[in-house]
């Protein structure tokens, strides 16, 4: 009988074996370990931009926050300002409808006053020296016989006056159109003509005259 010793062969295949595993094992290790190191990278990756977009969304909330606290107070602006703009208006046409109710009135007053003995136009007297010492003739006679001229004809529309009358002599009408002049309440008086006129009770000689002017209230 042969017999054959299978042994050392036996031995041989378990020792390449075990070193082809040990091997193996090796390289397995490695790539675990740079998994491992790859997943950590990207976990500190991951961490660091998730860091900077919770910056960012925080950033953006505040902002949006501000935002919205702006718009809240500019309306608030935005109506107190429409508010105060609705007051002056109404408080401006109050004041154009007082004008216009009381302002006539005033224009009358003042025409009666400028017609009077020892009266004489509204205007200030320190205006008026001055108006004397530019021009000794800006004045108006305080002497002056207030009957020798009188009105037949007055229209005030949108301020703008049209005033019709009888004067004894030119004279009279300038000295009215002087005082006029001088007056607070009268802007822009203008002699629109005058002409020759006969009284028709007594006769007399008269002069007939037109003026406009623009009145202020």
């Amino acid at each position: 009988m042969i017999r054959i010793n299978l042994l050392p062969q036996a031995k041989k295949q378990a020792r390449a074996a075990g070193g082809s595993s040990g091997s193996g094992q090796l390289w397995a290790g490695i790539d675990l370990g740079a998994l491992v190191l790859f997943g950590v990278g990207l976990g500190i990756v991951y961490s660091i931009y998730s860091g900077q977009l919770e910056a960012k969304e925080q950033r953006n909330t505040t902002l949006n926050r501000q935002i919205t606290e702006l718009r809240q107070r500019s309306a608030g602006l935005e109506e107190v300002q429409a508010r105060l703009a609705a007051s002056q208006s109404l408080e401006e046409v109050v004041g154009e409808l007082d004008r216009a109710r009381t302002g006539p009135v005033r224009v009358v007053m003042e025409l009666s006053k400028t017609l009077s003995r020892d009266r004489g136009p509204t205007i200030d007297p320190q205006a008026l020296e001055r108006l004397r010492q530019n021009n000794p003739l800006a004045n108006f006679n305080r002497n002056w016989d207030v009957r020798r001229l009188w009105l037949t004809s007055f229209e005030e529309e949108n301020r703008e006056c049209r005033i019709v009358g009888l004067g004894r002599t030119n004279e009279d009408v300038a000295e009215f159109l002087q005082r006029l002049s001088l007056s607070e309440l009268f802007e822009n008086v203008t002699l629109q003509k005058t002409e020759s006129a006969t009284d028709q009770g007594t006769g007399l000689s008269l002069i007939g005259f037109e003026l406009t002017a623009r009145v202020r209230y």
